[in-house]
């Protein structure tokens, strides 16, 4: 064919005969979504003999850019008589055959371009009776690409898991860190750090925090994406085997065993009664690693005494967690009680008072308050074995005291020892909401501590964080309230707030979110406008605000009063994501007015009205 149409829409007519000069020429263009198509103007060409002249430049080129892989075309394109030769050079070098690159009538063609063939493009084109050229530079990009590593990761809970996303075809980059398709952002366990974000660190990753994380780039138009697998193991400490309850007689030598498997490999502590053991000669604390990666740990007392008896307890901690196992050493000799210390109680929650008995035997361990024998309530629970005394749900008025453990180590001897417990009480915050807010509202919101024990110190955070001095936001604190107070309410207060209260006895807090209701507004407005009969027209139409509106198109016929109507959607009548009303082949029934409401239960509804003239 004589007729040729460039990449960049242009029309060539090779050869041009008189009867090209009888025609209208004009560009119809058609939209790659919505298959709108719009058409120019007319044109016509007018034919004339030919003349002897340099060659003038119809088409070039001053800039290119392509991605590496695909083909780009470099326009160079003359008028002249005879007709002119054209000459490729590349950085002032001739350019020489090659299977990708193919000189076109329109110009020259690249296919499968390399970044090597960026550089500075001349088209020289000549005849008999003068020259001309092209100067243009192409620059060939490689693919945006983003690549995460390691490639595997296989890790336990609790562990520390850290992937870099390394990224080419661009230097200058946006790039967010996503789990599971939700954006990751950065927090008490999560930091994001890099010129460019590259590097995501979590600390002590849970067991939900497995799944796909997915490292994406964008750059103007590009983007690219890498995902890589986490997969968390459970591993928490487990006891295998350990020592169990046995007597012994002074002088004896003791050897305690634990055998603890966990990822990370698990450190492990010795207690006796809840105090550390204190290595020395007579004491000694050993481990080893089994070939099933197990940790043994050994605890050897090589004479014991009385004063061994006891409680011993192995604790084996690592990042995924915490076990303990314990079993009661019983030492032959007389029987005493460890000294106790006093405790502090926290109101509502459990407590442990312990009686630390040593020597062997001993007849009965009994607990009393106030010379009454315990338990004498349903939240007392006495275990005479092992000498605890347990109270549930802790009350200030009736526990609080002074408790006495009595050991009875003959049939007419005893021994005793008193503690004191003292409760306290935690801040109690009265439960609040946000009730809903629009835009420019005033707020006030009280939070009241309705018991705990003074003093009693109150925060608030917004999001997990301190509240920004810029959000205008004022905190009022009186004894033991704190309100908060905003004075003109803007999107940016949009967030969770937490009032957090502490004390002597506990840090308590209460959440609630606030969210700021914007009225609807238009972002476009429709106008009237033209339709062609047969091809696709867009009534645009689009509006913001919060909750996001609903946008309901209603038309009246005709050019009458308008009589709105709602228009019933079909295959032919759309309504596009961002509200437009697309009608994809134009009808002589659809001309007429066409109203676009807008709604969101904020404020008063807005609508605005527009008419089609159909051609």
């Amino acid at each position: 064919s004589r007729f040729l149409i460039t990449s960049t829409g242009a029309l060539y007519i090779i050869d041009v005969q008189n009867e090209d000069g009888l025609y209208n020429y004009r560009c119809i263009t058609r939209h790659r979504y919505t298959g709108e198509t719009r058409q120019s103007n007319s044109a016509r060409l007018f034919v004339s003999d030919p003349a002897n002249s340099a060659p003038s430049i119809l088409d070039g080129f001053e800039h290119r850019k392509a991605m590496a892989g695909q083909q780009v075309e470099l326009p160079c394109k003359a008028s002249g008589h005879p007709a002119p030769k054209y000459r490729w050079l590349k950085d002032n070098v001739p350019w020489e055959p090659d299977s990708r690159f193919r000189p076109m009538v329109t110009g020259l063609l690249i296919e499968n371009t390399r970044p090597s063939d960026s550089g500075n493009y001349v088209c020289e084109v000549w005849n008999n009776y003068g020259t001309a050229e092209v100067i243009g530079r192409l620059h060939v990009k490689q693919p945006l690409k983003a690549t995460i590593s390691p490639r595997k990761v296989k890790s336990s809970v609790g562990s520390r898991v850290s992937l870099s996303c390394s990224v080419t075809g661009t230097e200058d980059h946006e790039l967010f860190w996503y789990r599971n398709g939700e954006i990751i952002n950065t927090g008490n366990n999560v930091r994001i750090i890099g010129v460019n974000h590259e590097t995501l660190i979590m600390d002590g990753m849970a067991k939900s925090d497995g799944g796909a994380y997915q490292c994406f780039v964008r750059k103007d138009k590009m983007s690219a994406q890498d995902y890589v697998q986490v997969v968390l193991e459970d591993g928490t400490p487990k006891i295998i085997s350990a020592f169990s309850e046995k007597v012994v007689s002074p002088g004896e030598g003791v050897s305690l065993m634990c055998n603890v498997k966990g990822t990370p490999l698990p450190t492990i502590m010795w207690t006796l009664d809840e105090n550390p053991i204190i290595k020395d000669g007579n004491h000694r604390i050993s481990q080893i690693i089994t070939s099933d990666g197990n940790v043994v740990s050994y605890l050897n007392i090589s004479s014991t005494q009385v004063r061994d008896g006891g409680v011993y307890r192995c604790t084996a901690n690592n990042s995924a967690g915490v076990v303990l196992y314990q079993a009661r050493i019983n030492v032959r000799g007389p029987a005493s009680i460890r000294p106790m210390k006093n405790i502090t109680a926290i109101a509502g929650r459990d407590t442990f008072i312990h009686c630390r008995v040593i020597g062997y035997p001993y007849y009965s361990i009994k607990w009393y308050k106030n010379s009454n024998l315990l338990p004498f309530n349903h939240r007392q629970v006495a275990f005479e074995n092992n000498g605890t005394l347990k109270l549930s749900d802790v009350q200030k008025e009736v526990d609080e005291g002074e408790y006495t453990c009595n050991v009875l180590v003959q049939p007419q001897l005893s021994t005793s020892q008193s503690v004191h417990v003292t409760v306290k009480v935690p801040p109690f915050i009265q439960p609040f909401e946000f009730p809903r807010f629009s835009i420019g509202q005033r707020v006030f919101i009280p939070c009241v501590v309705v018991s705990g024990d003074l003093p009693i110190t109150i925060t608030w955070q917004k999001d997990g964080r301190p509240i920004p001095a810029s959000l205008g936001v004022t905190i009022d604190n009186i004894d033991f309230t704190s309100s908060l107070r905003i004075s003109n309410l803007s999107l940016m207060h949009n967030g969770n707030y937490t009032c957090i209260a502490r004390n002597d006895a506990a840090a308590v807090e209460h959440q609630s979110q606030l969210i700021v209701r914007v009225p609807p507004r238009f972002v476009v407005q429709p106008i009237d406008q033209d339709g062609i009969y047969g091809k696709a027209v867009i009534l645009n139409c689009s509006a913001e605000g919060y909750p996001v509106p609903t946008i309901v198109w209603k038309y009246s016929k005709g050019a009458g009063v308008p009589q709105f109507q709602p228009i019933a959607l079909n295959g032919r009548i759309q309504l596009l994501t961002n509200g437009s009303l697309l009608i994809k082949h134009v009808l002589e029934e659809d001309s007429g007015y066409y109203l676009c409401k807008v709604s969101n239960d904020v404020g008063a509804d807005v609508s605005k009205s527009m008419y089609l003239t159909v051609k």
